[in-house]
């Protein structure tokens, strides 16, 4: 263009050219094929708490199967209810069966009995490391067999009163109340005697003494020297070896000795039992009959517990 020719102006702008229309909404997806079921876990869920695992893991049991063991168990449960019946009946406490009367075997009822206390910081007779010398620390009288249920005491014993004097004791051993034997017992270190004697409704006499002495050595010369000798009035005896059982405490020595026929106007059963510094000694006579094995085994093995 040449510098004389005239400036054209510019004209409109054209407009823009229309949108094209819209495109349709797509069509949705199709639906997801269903998943394949699960594959079984490798390991098998844990069991509940109170189930245990080989019972969850035990295969269904069959109907019949199911019914034999229901008799089975059934059958188990009257077994074991039937062997628990004959025993208590085979082994019972004595009148505790409702509807039974138990028959009576001569045993005595005693009233239930306790050790005393002992003075503190005391050791027990028979603990040989703490009390080598045997001694009883509380007061032997607190420690003579109770009376039985019917028994009348009689007074001349004062039991837990008072001591006993030797001469009544010495009166239990043969050809009187020496004074040898009272200087033997002297001797042997005897501190005191505890006594006490009662009667039974059928007429038998107990006669229960506690010999203290000052240790354990002197009392196994005194029970010794006394074992295997009659009492008074007693001219033959066997012995009795039921006597120490599982209920005598360890350590004590009991000997038991039974009169043998003819017995004369009365007979008498007697023991000695030796537990630490005491001796004692239990003796059972009857008039006209014979003295209850029971009743003199029980006071016997008593009187030996109320020692340990």
């Amino acid at each position: 263009m040449s510098e004389h020719e005239p400036e054209h102006e510019p004209g409109p702008v054209p407009a823009a050219p229309p949108a094209p229309p819209a495109a349709p909404p797509a069509p949705p997806p199709p639906a997801p094929p269903p998943a394949p079921p699960a594959a079984p876990p490798v390991f098998p869920p844990p069991a509940p708490a109170h189930l245990p695992q080989d019972v969850l893991a035990a295969p269904a049991v069959r109907p019949r199967v199911r019914v034999a063991l229901r008799w089975t168990a059934l059958l188990l449960v009257f077994a074991v209810f039937g062997a628990g019946t004959a025993y208590a009946v085979t082994r019972p406490e004595r009148t505790k069966i409702p509807g039974l009367r138990t028959p009576d075997d001569g045993r005595w009822t005693y009233p239930a009995a306790a050790l005393p206390k002992l003075p503190a910081r005391k050791p027990r007779p028979l603990d040989a490391r703490l009390n080598p010398g045997g001694v009883h620390y509380a007061d032997v009288r607190s420690l003579l067999v109770p009376l039985p249920e019917g028994a009348v005491a009689d007074p001349a014993f004062p039991g837990t009163k008072g001591w006993l004097p030797t001469a009544v004791y010495l009166r239990t051993r043969q050809n009187g109340a020496g004074s040898e034997k009272a200087l033997f017992l002297k001797q042997q270190g005897l501190r005191h005697i505890a006594g006490r004697a009662w009667t039974m409704p059928d007429g038998t006499r107990a006669e229960v003494y506690l010999l203290q002495m000052i240790s354990a050595g002197y009392a196994n010369v005194v029970g010794s020297d006394a074992d295997g000798r009659p009492v008074e009035g007693v001219t033959t005896d066997a012995r009795d070896r039921s006597l120490a059982d599982r209920t005598v405490p360890a350590h004590e020595t009991v000997s038991g000795y039974g009169e043998t026929a003819p017995y004369g106007a009365a007979m008498t059963r007697f023991a000695y039992v030796t537990a630490g510094d005491t001796v004692a000694l239990v003796e059972l006579t009857r008039k006209g009959g014979e003295v209850p094995e029971q009743a003199f085994r029980q006071t016997v093995r008593l009187q030996a517990q109320l020692l340990g």
